[in-house]
């Protein structure tokens, strides 16, 4: 496989260098750094800090950092105060990585619910704090990635991701493949593939976000992954789920069997 294996570190929550090198023995190379929202900058970059130092004893590369997300790092929120002190916070955090060289830093585009009526103010707001941090990152070798999101969420679909990062002007695309509830893996792929620069891999029911391991859903692996072959995608396959994210195993699971069932689907 061509594409590289990647693990956010959600996996195990209580991190130890002993268990990612289980990952990287299992093929897994690169990972990506989670974070709590309920914790401000300093907690962050202290958890964060020691996460890394785990993951690199462990023998994998942390090559992503997931900025944190709720109400109060909504960078779309109406109130201008809390939106200008997320925008604050998430350029520590960015520092942070640069002086970690972590190239990719993934970003919600808005906590929710939202409703119909807020929805063009808050994409506004949105799109100019995601111009914002493009350009904060640029200066420190990062590049955003927006996520796709479900329900409510700004960037639940093709068009509004489209328009958030200005057609990759100003950020590329974080494809998390079971937050689609609008439209189907083809339909989104065929819209903003040039502009996929990471993904998070897991499986779901297409009612709503599951986190499950791949398998046991509805998402046609083979087909996904042709879809981004055609969309000339090179970047990591990330998987963003937890050990016991399998309701048909009904137990935990390793990196190894994570790897070599996501291998066997693809056959």
């Amino acid at each position: 496989m061509e594409n590289r294996l990647g693990l956010a570190t959600c996996f195990y929550p209580d991190s130890t260098p002993e268990r990612w090198r289980t990952a990287a023995e299992a093929g897994f190379c690169d990972a990506e750094i989670d974070t709590l929202g309920r914790l401000g900058v300093e907690e962050i970059c202290a958890m964060s800090e020691k996460i890394y130092q785990d993951l690199k004893a462990g023998g994998l590369a942390p090559t992503s950092f997931h900025l944190p997300f709720n109400n109060s790092w909504d960078i779309s929120a109406e109130d201008d105060a809390v939106r200008e002190k997320a925008l604050t916070g998430l350029c520590a955090l960015l520092q942070w990585m640069g002086s970690h060289n972590i190239p990719i830093a993934v970003l919600h585009p808005s906590y929710e619910p939202i409703s119909d009526e807020s929805r063009p103010a808050r994409l506004r707001h949105a799109a100019a704090s995601i111009k914002m941090l493009g350009e904060e990152g640029k200066k420190l070798g990062i590049r955003i990635a927006v996520e796709d999101l479900p329900r409510s969420c700004l960037g639940n679909c093709a068009d509004e991701l489209l328009f958030l990062t200005d057609y990759g002007r100003h950020a590329g695309i974080c494809f998390d493949v079971n937050h689609l509830l609008k439209e189907s893996h083809k339909e989104f792929v065929e819209k903003v593939g040039p502009y996929i620069i990471t993904t998070h891999l897991s499986d779901y029911d297409r009612l709503d976000e599951k986190h499950w391991l791949p398998g046991d859903g509805c998402i046609d692996w083979k087909q996904l992954k042709a879809l981004l072959d055609a969309a000339g995608y090179q970047g990591r396959y990330l998987f963003e789920l937890g050990e016991n994210a399998s309701p048909l195993l009904g137990r935990a699971f390793t990196p190894k069997e994570l790897a070599e069932r996501f291998e066997g689907l693809l056959k």
